[in-house]
Parts: C-alpha cells; sequence; structure tokens
C-alpha cells in the first residue's frame, strides 16, 4: 500500500513526507537550529497550539517559548493583493552553553562545532513568480526549479554549518492559469509560501545543521519581511521590526552588523543589506550615515580573529555583462550603493586587510575573484535555485587586457545552478577552501583562500 500511495504522489509532483507531515495527528512542526549574534537557537514552527519541550542531554523537559502566534496580518497598504496568514505558532529557545544535544518530538540536534570545519554555502533558492517581469520559473519541475534536489545532495556532504546568502522567498504573483510548470503554486507572502519554497524543499538540512542566515532584498519589509522576522531573524521579536506596519519598515528593514564564530581565530560579518538603494547614497542621505556606521561597525567586529569574511547579500564587487548597449555585452568589474561608502573608508581596498574574503549571493551566478591589489577574494554563489542570469551565457571567459583592465589576477566562474562548500584546511582557520558543486554534488573546481602580507589570493586547486 505504501509504494502505491508513494507512486501516486510521485505521479502529482510532491512526495510522501511532505504529505505526511501535514497529517500527523501530533501537528506539523518544523525544527532548526539558528545561530545569531553571540548565540544558538532552536526555532520550532508547528500547527500546534502549544511550544514543543526539548531535553538537553539528560537534562529535565524544558518548553520552548512562544515568539510569535498565529497570526492573519491585515494588508500592509490597499494596493497589495493578498494579506499574509501565518496559522502556525513560533516556538525559541537559545542552546545552554556545554549542552552537547537537544531532543526534541523525537529529532536529535547536535551543537554546534566550536571549530567549524565545513560550510554549506546556498542563495538565491526560491521559485521565481513575479507577474511585473512576465517571470514565472517552472516549480513544478525539479531541473528547472532544483533547489530540493540541491539540498538533497549538499546534505550528503555532512556540513558542520549552512550559510543562506539571501533571497529565500519568490512566488510573489500567481502562476497563470495557463503556465502548467508552476499550476497550484501558493503565492503572496504567508506560511504556505515559505513552506513550499523553503521549509519544506530544505527539510534536509534544516533537520541536520545550524544555520546562518544572510537578509536579502526579498525579506525586506516591502517584500517577505514579515516571514523573516518571524521565522527567520535572529533578533528577538519586536512588533516595530515584525514588518507587519509600514509606519515601522525603517526599524524592520535594518540590523547591525554581528559575527558568527567559525572557530578560535575565524569568523563571518554578517551584514544586513537588505533595503540598500539602487542608485548612489548622497551625504544628505539618512541611508548614507546609517550603513556608513553599520560598515565602520563591521571593521571593529574584524579586529577581534585574524580571518574574516564579510557577508552580505550583494555583491559589492563582482563581474557582469555591461548594460551600456554600445559596450556588445563587455565585461565590466561591478558593486552596489554600499561600494562607493566602504571605497571612502579604505579606499579600492573596499575593506581593511582584516577581511580575507567577501561572501554574497544576489546575482544568480558563481565567482571567485583574487585580484592584483589587496582587495578581499569576492566570492558570488547565487545559484541554487532561482532562474539564472545573464540571459543563458554560458561562461565568463576574460581576456588578458580585460583582467588588466579590472587589476584581476584569477577568476573562475559557474553559470549554472548549484551550491558552495567552504572547508578549512589548517588547523586555526586561516586557510579555506571554496569548492563549488553543479546540483547532482559533482566538483565544478576550487581555490584556496589564504593570507599573505595582508593581501587575500583565491589559489586555483589543481584537480
Amino acid at each position: 500500500m505504501l509504494l502505491l500511495i508513494t507512486l501516486l504522489f510521485n505521479l502529482i509532483g510532491c512526495s510522501v513526507s511532505d504529505v505526511l507531515i501535514d497529517q500527523s495527528k501530533n501537528g506539523e512542526t518544523q525544527i532548526f537550529q539558528l545561530v545569531g549574534d553571540g548565540k544558538v537557537m532552536i526555532r520550532a514552527i508547528t500547527t500546534n497550539i502549544e511550544c514543543p519541550n526539548v531535553i538537553w542531554d539528560q537534562l529535565p523537559a524544558e518548553q520552548l517559548m512562544t515568539r510569535a502566534t498565529a497570526a492573519n496580518v491585515p494588508l500592509r497598504k490597499k494596493s497589495d493583493e493578498v494579506a499574509s496568514n501565518f496559522p502556525i505558532t513560533t516556538c525559541e529557545i537559545t542552546w545552554p552553553k556545554g549542552v552537547q544535544q537537544a531532543t526534541i518530538n523525537g529529532q536529535t540536534l547536535n551543537a554546534l562545532k566550536s571549530e567549524v570545519q565545513r560550510i554549506l554555502i546556498i542563495a538565491d533558492t526560491g521559485c521565481r513568480l513575479k507577474k511585473s517581469d512576465n517571470a514565472f520559473q517552472d516549480c513544478n519541475d525539479l531541473d528547472k526549479w532544483p533547489f530540493k534536489k540541491i539540498v538533497l545532495n549538499a546534505a550528503k556532504m555532512n556540513p558542520d554549518l549552512v550559510v543562506h546568502v539571501g533571497d529565500i522567498h519568490y512566488r510573489e504573483s500567481p502562476c497563470p492559469t495557463e503556465h502548467r510548470g508552476c499550476k497550484n503554486s501558493p503565492w503572496g507572502y504567508g506560511f504556505d509560501t515559505w513552506k513550499a519554497d523553503f521549509f519544506i524543499p530544505a527539510k534536509p538540512l534544516l533537520d541536520r545543521s545550524p544555520w546562518v542566515f544572510v537578509r536579502g532584498n526579498h525579506e525586506s519589509c516591502q517584500r517577505a519581511g514579515q516571514g523573516w522576522h518571524r521565522f527567520i531573524d535572529e533578533q528577538s521579536w519586536d512588533d516595530k521590526k515584525s514588518c507587519n506596519d509600514p509606519m515601522y519598515d525603517q526599524h524592520g528593514n535594518h540590523r547591525s552588523p554581528y559575527a558568527v564564530s567559525l572557530g578560535k581565530s575565524s569568523q563571518i560579518i554578517v551584514f544586513d543589506s537588505a533595503n540598500i538603494p539602487s542608485n548612489e547614497l548622497k551625504k544628505e542621505d539618512v541611508a548614507y550615515n546609517l550603513y556608513y556606521k553599520q560598515i565602520e561597525l563591521a571593521e571593529e567586529l574584524a579586529k577581534n580573529k585574524l580571518f574574516n569574511i564579510f557577508s552580505n547579500h550583494h555583491p559589492i564587487s563582482i563581474v557582469t555583462p555591461s548594460k551600456i548597449k554600445s559596450d556588445n555585452g563587455k565585461f565590466v568589474l561591478n558593486g552596489n550603493s554600499l561600494t562607493p561608502l566602504m571605497e571612502k573608508i579604505n579606499a579600492n581596498a573596499l575593506l581593511s586587510p582584516s577581511f580575507n574574503a567577501t561572501l554574497h549571493g544576489h546575482i544568480h551566478v558563481v565567482e571567485a575573484i583574487d585580484y592584483q591589489f589587496q582587495r578581499p577574494v569576492s566570492l558570488i554563489s547565487g545559484n541554487s535555485g532561482s532562474a539564472l542570469e545573464f540571459n543563458g551565457l554560458k561562461d565568463i571567459s576574460l581576456s588578458s587586457e580585460q583582467k588588466k583592465i579590472m587589476q584581476i589576477e584569477n577568476i573562475q566562474t559557474f553559470l549554472n545552478f548549484g551550491f558552495a562548500t567552504l572547508d578549512r584546511m589548517d588547523k586555526n582557520g586561516l586557510q579555506w577552501l571554496f569548492t563549488e558543486f553543479n546540483v547532482d554534488g559533482q566538483k565544478i573546481f576550487s581555490c584556496l583562500i589564504s593570507s599573505k602580507n595582508g593581501k587575500s589570493s583565491c589559489v586555483k586547486e589543481s584537480n
């Protein structure tokens, strides 16, 4: 009978586990670990009213605290098409120091390692449905929206930590009736969409590894910010940060940088760029001083360890095809509205020598860029599910002259779906190997990130 049910659900494009989770008589509960500013938390998203209990090692059971109760949030503005419905309870608890294991509803979670050995990197994972761009990805096709495949193959690599570099949620518009590829997909900013776009496909990794989430522009208050604060934000619940009321978007759209330890000598600095403007900031802009101070704070945090990765969603340095028609698609080195602010503080280096690499998503490609001058290695890894970029371009191939103009020593790229890892290569965590894999977990390229005389490099690993 189970085999027959499995075959039936495979035919209609869902799995037995997806359905049985919903039909459990104990309710549906997704449990995962979230790494924040100096702490690790357990989050539980449950259809039950009451939060579950946790058993720390062999200690007595303790109930998780309620973060947010079920709610059908009114429209943020009259022009919105659908309200955000969250028919679930979000629960949380901070992981106590010294505890090695937590057990909730029979599921066991292991503590984050004090010295992280392997990091999994994904970004831009959701299925793109956006009417204003006439962009409708085939969410029901595992080849055209391969996030679930990526998760299954990435989970086999047993990462100690997963870093999602932003843009989790993409289903903003209803699928057109004539478009069979996304037929019956939920849309909008409520839990049904978060579940389809993230929680169901990401479950194999949510169940086994702690996560760091870097906020993307799709999680700004103007978009999926309500779900971000309810499910993902590592800060304490705050009504003004909930994104429910546009009056408080200034609070909900910003968060100061914080550090995530990878061990005694290395760390990731998480920087929230979700709401940066597309145009260059002017000194009279409120956002100018806000982001200037946050860059300075990130620099202060980087002084605490020897190896630092700066991670925000929008690339501060990336090679892209030129948008100027007369350039005929030639490649240029681009940044974002943070880049000029960084130049004011650290000139062409953008960040101080304390930083060895920067990690981004946003552009749905993979690039590892090593510069001829002092600038952290650029790692762009935004290819884990959402529709690809650069109009079907198969490669980024720079001539010697182009590299000279952009002052690039070496660049490795991959313009298809996949995921990446960072592996510690020495005891102290001062050298890390960046490896890109395709959807099926086959290695595409690797480069070793290290620093000498204050200059970071990403040297290609020989196969």
